[in-house]
Parts: C-alpha cells; structure tokens; sequence
C-alpha cells in the first residue's frame, strides 16, 4: 500500500511537468515578435539587463560554482555520565561521573554547482561532522561521525531530480530527515509540485562525543505536495507524508501552509491533521503588520498536540504529554537603522492528555540590540525573559557585546544568568570568544567559557577553532 502511494504521488510530479512544458510551448508562452522601433529604456532596465549580460559572461567564462567552509574545532570539556554498577553485596548503584575531554571536531560543507546552460545544471550539496577523544574513551568509542545533508541534484528546467539524504520541509512537524531520492517540478504560472520517498534518518547515540547512523530498523517514508507561489503576493501549498517503521504505521500527516502580503501586512498560517485519527497536530496563524518603517506590530497564536505525532514504538509515547496553546503579541522599534528595541508577551494554557485537567502560564520578553555594523562600534545585546509554565517559574538574563580590538581582531563577550522562584536552581555562564582573520578566507579563533550549573557548581571549557571559508572556489 505504502510503495503504491509513493508511485501515485511520483506519477502527480510528472503530470505536473507535461503541464508546465505544455505552459512553456504554448503560444500564449512563446515571446511576441520584437517592434521594429526599439523604446527607449529606463535606467532600471538597463543595468537589470547589464547585470544579467555580467552574469551570462560569468557562466560562459566558468560553468562552475563552488562554495565550500570548514571548521576545524579543537576543546577541551567535561561531560557527565550516568554509570551503572554493582556494589560489593550486589545491590544496583546509578552515578553520575566526571568524564574529562579533549576533542577535536571538524565539521565540513560543500556546495558545487556545474551550468550546462541557462536551464540545465547539475549540483552536489554536502554537509557533514567527525569528532575525535585525543584523551581516552569517553564512553562508547573515541571517534563519531555522521552526514547532515549528501545529495546530488539534476536540474533540467522544468523538473529538479535528487538522490541522497536531505531534509524535506513537510509532513510531521519539523519536517523530515530522509535518506532517498524525489522529483519536483514547477511551471512558470507559479503552479508546483513535489514528491520524495525513501528511509527515514535514524541515528542512535552511543556515546558522548555525538549521533551514530544507524540502519538496523525497518522504515520508509513518502510523500508529495502541491501549491502556487507568487512571491510577494500569495502562496500555499497541500501536502501529504506517511512514515512507517519496525513495521507499525508511525504517522499520516496532511499539511496545509498558506501566506498572504496585502501591502504592509504579512499573514501566514500552517495547519498539520493526523490522517489516521483527524485530529490537529499542529496549527500555526500569524501577522506582522509594519505600521511606519521604524515600527511593527507582530501576532501569533501556535497549538500542539505532541501525543498525535510521537510514533508508537518510540519510548517517549508512553510518558503523559500536555497539549500546548499559546497567545503572542510583540512589537518591535527601530528608532534608527543601528539600534532595534523589542517587547513581547505570551499566555501558555498547558492542557493534560489523559484528564484534561489544564493548567496557565506566560512568558514575557525584553530586549534591545545595538547592531552598528562593521568598523564602526562595538555591537550590543540584552535580554530579559521571564517564564511561567504554571508549576514555577524561572527569569533569564543575558547579555553580550562584541567589538574590533584591531582591524581583523574581534571580541565578543557573552554572560546569561537564570534563577528559579524557588531560588533552588541558579545556572550562570561567562564566555569570551576572540577570532583573528590571518587571511580572508582563513579564521583563527579561541573561546573559554565558565558556568555553574545545577550539575557542578564550577565548570570550564576551552576551545581552539581554525575556519576556512572562500567566497567560491572557481
């Protein structure tokens, strides 16, 4: 049932894609027959059509483009573990331990693009993370490692082919993490289309330095949307995405997103339904309405019911889940182009699964950042939060600054400071991070960092970092 509906969706991307050649090759498409008198150009027009003689130029001078970024991270940090053991008349003993570590820790992305013409190109995307104990076994091996995003795309205009692990923004909230291949397709009225199938990423953890892949378990996934886009005016779109695993139905979720620019209001929504049972598992609606250009008004409303998309064989579906409901209203002035003043507040009603009973809360924000840019000033962050979930509450304070020391040296200090109406949990950190550019694309920094916790009541970690970042490569 599941591979017919994954072939039905594909088969909707391709008869979409006849749609949208038929659109290019109709006579309405075809381009009307240049006048015999050239009109005279508006200054727009002419460096619009110059830009894009200087991009055409670029492509016939080199058909690739590759940006590519690399950090290479070397710290030193304690992490805690919970060990288990027997104790000498065999009674179960559960610790938490010390584990000291030294890691060096690359993380690696790669974006390279090959133009065969205007319309036909093909590209490579990669983003990845390998981490190494230089000191022992922290618990469960000393090096980790794994692939965020790997595919390849083939774009021939109107369709776009791709193979490989990669995100797909539908489905179940948060979207999906899938290791596959899809098609999409999108015509030049605005009309598009889109499926995928393949297994969804599922990693596991086994030790401290990070997420193992893993293929043990049995999963699939599919799915495929429709929609219009008119950028700057109107888009939704209609989708729909199955997940199964260790042979059980995980979730059925059909998604409705829909955005609206009526001038100087932005309106958008997202509404995501459990197929199988027809309740709500997420629903989103939400404004900015930019009163002046140094004023905005924003509202938002979000509702979720985590026990609707939590598969059944995760551990997690058999812990009690609350409903969640919250109210937002927010504005923010920019009494100049550097300096940005924000207040915000919100009304939470938490609603158990189980008994209904319902409990309210709040959460209020205040902050103001001074953003000077460049060679001009030291930048300037600060916020107050203040939460309430209806059991206790917790006020945050954070705080940073950055600023050139020399030209190509940088600053930046950060503290946070969060304490519980109880006054049984205090949690303050202070870091300090410098970056040196020895090179334009090359990036020495360093970072030390001391917190107090409610785990350890003194707690430091170092770092050493090296980035290498080139605007493009050709």
């Amino acid at each position: 049932m599941a591979l017919t509906r994954a072939l039905a969706s594909l088969a909707l991307v391709l008869a979409l894609a006849s749609i949208a050649r038929a659109d290019d090759d109709s006579p309405a498409a075809s381009p009307s027959p240049a006048p015999s008198v050239e009109p005279i150009d508006a200054p727009e027009e002419r460096a619009e059509r110059a830009a894009a003689s200087e991009v055409a130029a670029a492509l016939r001078a080199s058909p690739w483009r590759v940006h590519t970024r690399h950090d290479l991270v070397m710290g030193w940090q304690p992490r805690y573990r919970l060990d288990t053991s027997l104790d000498p008349i065999g009674l179960e003993q559960q610790l938490w331990r010390r584990v000291d570590m030294l890691l060096l820790y690359d993380r690696s992305a790669l974006d390279a693009t090959y133009t065969i013409d205007e319309h036909t190109s093909v590209a490579l995307h990669f983003s990845g993370w390998g981490s190494v104990d230089l000191l022992s076994d922290a618990g469960g091996g000393v090096a980790a490692g794994d692939a965020a995003i790997a595919y390849a795309e083939l774009r021939t205009d109107p369709v776009t082919l791709w193979v490989g692990r990669r995100f797909v923004t539908f489905g179940p909230p948060g979207g999906l993490h899938v290791d596959g291949g899809g098609a999409s397709v999108r015509s030049t009225i605005g009309v598009f289309g889109e499926a995928f199938a393949g297994r969804p990423v599922t990693p596991i953890r086994t030790s401290l330095l990070g997420p193992q892949p893993d293929f043990a378990v049995d999963a699939f996934a599919y799915g495929a949307r429709v929609g219009y886009d008119a950028p700057g005016t109107i888009a939704g779109s209609l989708s729909y995405a199955e997940i199964w695993s260790h042979g059980i139905l995980g979730s059925r979720t059909i998604d409705a997103s829909a955005t609206w620019d009526p001038g100087d209001v932005h309106v958008e929504g997202n509404l995501k339904l459990d197929a199988t049972s027809g309740g709500v598992v997420q629903a989103r609606a939400a404004a900015i309405w930019s009163v002046i250009r140094e004023l905005s008004i924003d509202a938002d409303y979000l509702h979720v019911e985590p026990h609707r998309w939590i598969p059944t064989w995760s551990i997690l579906s058999v812990f009690e889940t609350n409903d969640f409901d919250e109210a937002a209203l927010g504005t923010t002035l920019r009494p100049s182009r550097v300096l940005a003043l924000r207040v915000e507040g919100a009304g939470r009603m938490y609603t158990t699964q189980s008994s209904g009973e319902r409990r309210f809360g709040y959460r209020a924000d205040a902050s103001v950042h001074l953003m000077p840019g460049a060679d001009v000033g030291p930048s300037v962050r600060i916020q107050a939060s203040r939460r309430d979930d209806g059991t206790i509450g917790y006020t945050v304070l954070t705080g940073g600054t950055a600023f050139d020391l020399v030209h190509g040296v940088v600053l930046a200090l950060d503290g946070a400071f969060a304490l519980d109406d109880a006054g049984a949990r205090l949690s303050t950190i202070g870091r300090a991070n410098l970056d040196v550019a020895l090179l334009p694309e090359w990036v020495l920094g360093a970072t030390v960092s001391l917190a107090r916790t409610p785990i350890a009541d003194a707690e430091s970690r170092a770092m050493l970092r090296v980035r290498w970042a080139p605007e493009a490569l050709r």
